[in-house]
């Protein structure tokens, strides 16, 4: 039986929180997946919302533009939120999850996300990728709520 949107919506929530202590108490590559994961469920959980057949997979780029969240016109908070969201698609790899700290390093340096930062790069890309996907999942918390008060 799969997952129903209520439990995306709650896990994105807990996902968030895991995220940013990942980060503060320096995992930072699990913070990096664990926030492209929020994202991923926060896109899941409106997802299921519209249609409950979908094969997105962690696909951020397809799930978001299969959204109402994609789609919200006339906020100047959306501006913001797709900034947001471009840089969680250039940050966020599925496959963080399997890569040592060398092999994660590596691969920013390989997409030029090393460079211009002084101190460590790892961190630096893991915070903005916190934020950045903070931001998704805390625009979609307050959609979600808006929703449930119709």
């Amino acid at each position: 039986m799969g997952l129903r949107s209520d439990s995306y919506y709650t896990a994105a929530r807990e996902r968030i929180k895991e995220a940013q202590f990942l980060h503060e108490n320096r995992y930072y590559i699990l913070a990096m997946y664990i926030s492209g994961l929020a994202v991923e469920c926060i896109l899941r959980a409106f997802r299921l919302l519209k249609d409950p057949t979908f094969d997105e997979r962690h696909d951020l780029w397809r799930l978001w533009r299969s959204t109402e969240l994609a789609n919200v016109r006339g906020e100047f908070y959306h501006e913001k939120i797709q900034s947001s969201m471009d840089t969680v698609m250039a940050l966020w790899r599925n496959d963080y999850r399997f890569r040592s700290e060398a092999a994660l390093r590596a691969y920013l340096k390989k997409i030029g996300s090393d460079r211009g930062i002084r101190g460590d790069f790892l961190k630096f890309n893991s915070k903005t990728l916190y934020e950045a996907a903070e931001e998704v999942v805390q625009f979609g918390v307050n959609r979600w709520k808006l929703l449930k008060k119709k």
